[in-house]
């Protein structure tokens, strides 16, 4: 995957850019308002790059198995949850959801930005949903529709997708087994002279109990 490559080549800087942080903080802040976390609770992180998001909710839950495609991400991520005196809650692995199994049950999956790289994403829906457990809680943040395309524009070779419209996507959760789907402005990017607006989707697992929803 091109894109994997690309990441690995950014992510020793990739916290260097202000904009990345600030993201980052307005989605933990989104997320501690919608989801109700607690210590007892096993998190994971889809597409975490370098971790900065587990890191920012880490004091807010037991555990966070941190994963992304990105050799180069995991490798920053395992020396920022270091730094951050985290190895003891927190652990980053090399992993595509999509096709990569991980052990285990949890109670909240959560991620940003990272969605819309996923070019499977029904196949990355329905392994998040095999995580979760019953009542699990899902929270994602990404890029609302962008149908001309503008925020990858400098990227001749994206292959994702160009936001997402939330209806569809909130179609797409129900049918990989998720309820209560619902969204908030998270925060904006400002691109160019464009401002993208980032949405916060929450969702619950639901029971496998012979599709009594």
């Amino acid at each position: 995957m091109h894109e994997h490559k690309r990441f690995d080549d950014e992510a020793a800087t990739w916290d260097d850019d202000p904009g990345h942080e600030k993201r980052q903080v307005a989605v933990a802040q989104a997320i501690r308002e919608a989801v109700t976390l607690s210590p007892r609770m096993k998190a994971v992180d889809v597409g975490a790059g370098t971790g900065r998001l587990s890191i920012l909710l880490a004091d807010l839950v037991g555990s966070v198995v941190v994963t992304d495609p990105s050799a180069g991400m995991v490798q920053v991520a395992r020396e920022r949850i270091e730094a951050a005196g985290l190895s003891d809650r927190l652990r980053a692995v090399q992993a595509d959801l999509t096709t990569d199994r991980l052990d285990g049950a949890y109670d909240v999956v959560w991620s940003s930005m990272a969605l819309h790289h996923v070019e499977d994403l029904d196949g990355l829906l329905g392994s998040v949903a095999g995580l979760l457990v019953d009542g699990g809680r899902l929270a994602v943040a990404d890029l609302d529709e962008d149908p001309d395309g503008a925020f990858h524009a400098d990227k001749p070779d994206f292959a994702g997708h160009h936001g997402f419209d939330r209806k569809r996507l909130a179609d797409q959760l129900a049918r990989a087994g998720f309820a209560d789907v619902g969204f908030v402005d998270a925060t904006t990017i400002l691109k160019g002279d464009r401002e993208f607006g980032v949405f916060l989707c929450t969702a619950t697992k639901v029971p496998e109990a012979g599709g009594d929803h």
